[in-house]
């Protein structure tokens, strides 16, 4: 029997857009499973489990389906893994040592390296250089910016090592990538990128959840010192969120970027949710509300599944559905209008016996 893997770059299943990568072997160029290239043959395909993996491996990213702009992957992988991974993509190892987000996460540098070794298959410097090199990719190929700023706003400390680098890993210079290339429309003042998610994605909802009126969510965001205002539409048809960035939030692109995918939930499988939300009594909410997500804090490195959830009696109902109660909280509270500030006293969708 086939591997699901073979089967899923056969079909171009883009529910596994994130969750693997493949790597073909006769051109040394790893794709999404949904890539739109000419398929190759069973022996001619590596899979890896995060690009960084495949990069490793000599690998570099496709240009027609763009790894870069895959969704994540985080619950497959243990908690001190998943935190490390949410910090090094906001760039804590830009010219930090690995012994320094060690100490930060409570573990020693030797243990650090061991447990990213075993859920990903790299090391954390390498982890680390493929999200600069791809969020470099992302900038050459979508935008204008001239290489100096591509390089320091992808978290190298110098266009020298930029260039250096890029050319080891991808066998080509950067200024390659912009021959031929259609620019997206940009706005004034604002870097324009697409930040992409596996469909579907209940965009109202989400945006009721963040307290936005309107189809977009617009916020004024500090970090590190730099204010700027971030504008955040939905592109369902292409399975993307499209983020105006003002450009004096260019300096803190990497932790940027990494807040916004947290805000949004933008790495959640949804097909994998709904699939266990329904098998377990909420199908018709699942039906009603496909790719509910759950908002996250911009500040801060928390995961969906910690329930930031305070309404007590929605938390006790919650609690049914381990380990996606967050989830099923936020289907709950769409099923249940509130008034006044809390659930209806009494809801027999909510007290059916099938939903324990």
């Amino acid at each position: 029997m086939r591997e699901p893997y073979q089967l899923a770059v056969d079909a171009r299943d883009a529910r596994f857009d994130g969750v693997f990568f493949v790597g073909i072997t006769s051109t040394r160029v790893y794709c999404r499973p949904a890539c739109k290239s000419r398929l190759a043959y069973d022996h001619h395909r590596r899979f890896f489990n995060s690009a960084a993996a495949a990069e490793r491996a000599g690998f570099r990213p496709c240009l027609r389906c763009r790894p870069e702009l895959a969704p994540g992957r985080l619950d497959a992988v243990s908690q001190l893994a998943r935190d490390a991974v949410q910090r090094i993509a906001a760039g804590a190892l830009n010219g930090r040592a690995v012994a320094t987000l060690a100490s930060e996460l409570g573990v020693s540098e030797r243990h650090l390296r061991r447990a990213l070794e075993r859920e990903l298959g790299v090391a954390p410097h390498e982890l680390a250089q493929t999200h600069r090199l791809l969020l470099a990719k992302r900038l050459i190929v979508d935008t204008d910016l001239p290489m100096t700023r591509v390089a320091y706003a992808s978290g190298f400390q110098s266009l020298r090592r930029f260039n250096a680098v890029f050319r080891a890993q991808y066998r080509m210079p950067p200024t390659a990538l912009r021959r031929g290339r259609r620019v997206p429309e940009q706005v004034e003042g604002f870097l324009r990128l697409t930040l992409s998610y596996r469909p579907p994605l209940a965009w109202e909802p989400l945006l009721r959840a963040l307290g936005c009126e309107g189809p977009r969510h617009e916020r004024s965001v500090q970090i590190e010192e730099r204010t700027g205002l971030v504008v955040v539409e939905n592109s369902a048809a292409d399975g993307h969120l499209v983020a105006d960035i003002a450009d004096s939030l260019l300096p803190v692109l990497m932790p940027l970027i990494a807040g916004l995918r947290r805000v949004f939930d933008l790495d959640a499988e949804p097909a994998v949710i709904g699939a266990h939300l329904a098998e377990r009594g909420l199908a018709e909410l699942v039906a009603r509300w496909p790719g509910v997500r759950v908002p996250g804090r911009f500040d801060g490195f928390v995961s969906p599944d910690e329930f930031p959830e305070t309404e007590r009696r929605l938390q006790l109902m919650a609690e049914r559905w381990r380990p996606w109660r967050a989830y099923a909280a936020q289907l709950l509270r769409l099923a249940q209008p509130q008034s006044s500030g809390s659930l209806r006293a009494r809801d027999p969708l909510l007290e059916a016996p099938h939903l324990a």
